[in-house]
């Protein structure tokens, strides 16, 4: 199934590519933004991370009640002005369901899916709905929900989720992209992973070979991808960037795919 989550950097065109190296383990993702690979391979048993609080506590929320989150989604109203009133809402004051709700909203219709805070944390993406100009389908909130049961959902830092690993997990990381030798769009939250945890992540990458888990990890292609998987057998990967939202400035780049598995399927 598809992730009713738009997010900037989703992997939804390569999932089939990515999945081909799940073996039917417990899936970990602990940079799970869409956790578009999750819907698509519907394991059995997962664990969920990201340090995006909003994002943690509304799968949560999906988790609890769906029904609910979804009430209280039909009597938000539409259109730019309100968008912007939405917007303004401070989610720590809303219960975990009205923080939901909120969320899918400003998804939906924020520019490009994307999310960026400013440095107080605050949501601060303009108004650019979908071109199809359709709400949240609430089917898929509510497909997603049932998957989510099966999910432990962990607000934390990537080595918070990735604690959770045992031998036979599969891990999928994807990462914000720390390229210093030009301009890439990450998650403009405090706190987001920068160039000073790349040693972190190449030191978490060799603890789960050593504990048994097999990963895939996807990052830009670049010098510091490629130190960082050197020890992997990175390859090329090809994809399409359109963070732009504009036709003319969407563009084929490359990332690095790197795994310490072999492919189960062709």
């Amino acid at each position: 199934m598809k992730s009713p989550i738009r997010w900037a950097g989703s992997k939804k065109q390569t999932v089939r590519q990515l999945g081909q190296y799940w073996a039917g383990g417990r899936y970990i993702e602990p940079f799970a933004g869409s956790a578009c690979l999750f819907f698509e391979l519907e394991p059995a048993e997962a664990v969920l991370g990201d340090l995006n609080w909003e994002l943690t506590r509304a799968m949560q929320a999906l988790q609890s009640d769906v029904e609910k989150v979804l009430a209280i989604l039909r009597t938000l109203p539409t259109g730019e002005k309100a968008y912007y009133a939405v917007r303004q809402r401070d989610p720590a004051t809303l219960d975990q369901y009205a923080l939901a709700a909120r969320f899918l909203y400003l998804n939906r219709y924020c520019f490009n899916g994307l999310y960026r805070t400013n440095l107080q944390g605050q949501f601060n993406v303009p108004y650019g709905p979908p071109k199809s100009g359709l709400g949240v389908d609430e089917g898929s909130v509510r497909s997603a929900a049932r998957l989510l049961q099966r999910a432990t959902i962990v607000h934390g830092d990537f080595e918070s989720t990735v604690s959770h690993a045992r031998k036979g997990d599969f891990v999928y990381l994807d990462p914000p992209y720390v390229v210093s030798s030009r301009r890439m769009f990450r998650e403009y939250l405090p706190g987001s992973f920068c160039a000073g945890d790349l040693t972190r992540l190449q030191d978490l990458l060799s603890n789960l070979e050593r504990r048994g888990a097999t990963f895939v990890i996807t990052y830009a292609d670049s010098p510091e991808a490629r130190k960082l998987l050197r020890h992997w057998r990175p390859r090329r990967i090809r994809t399409r960037r359109n963070i732009a939202g504009f036709a003319s400035e969407r563009r084929v780049s490359y990332e690095l795919l790197a795994t310490n598995t072999e492919a189960v399927t062709s």
